[in-house]
């Protein structure tokens, strides 16, 4: 069994966007096409198109933030799907990832 489609591109403005699924089986790959942040810069991902979440899904979104946090940028999310939101709520993570 394959593992999960999932890409992170950026769009024509800068702005990332997340399509397919994160899963157990692709999260490693999933975590590693966040480009580097750099110091100061405001990075923006938008989910919209994400199919599904679980918490591999929430664990890459908690890893991206605290890699942009360490390296002193700044990363939002928009667009999270329902599903990501309400887990995101349950694990009490929503603040720290600005999904509240």
């Amino acid at each position: 069994m394959s593992a999960p489609f999932f890409v992170l591109e950026a769009d024509t403005l800068g702005a990332l966007r997340a399509t397919g699924a994160v899963s157990f089986a692709n999260a490693k790959q999933a975590l590693a096409q966040m480009p580097p942040p750099a110091c100061g810069s405001e990075m923006k991902v938008d989910l919209g198109a994400l199919d599904g979440a679980d918490s591999a899904t929430l664990a890459v979104l908690i890893a991206w933030s605290a890699a942009a946090r360490r390296a002193g940028a700044s990363l939002h999310f928009s667009r999270a799907p329902q599903g990501l939101r309400n887990l995101a709520i349950l694990c009490e993570v929503d603040g720290l990832l600005g999904l509240a």
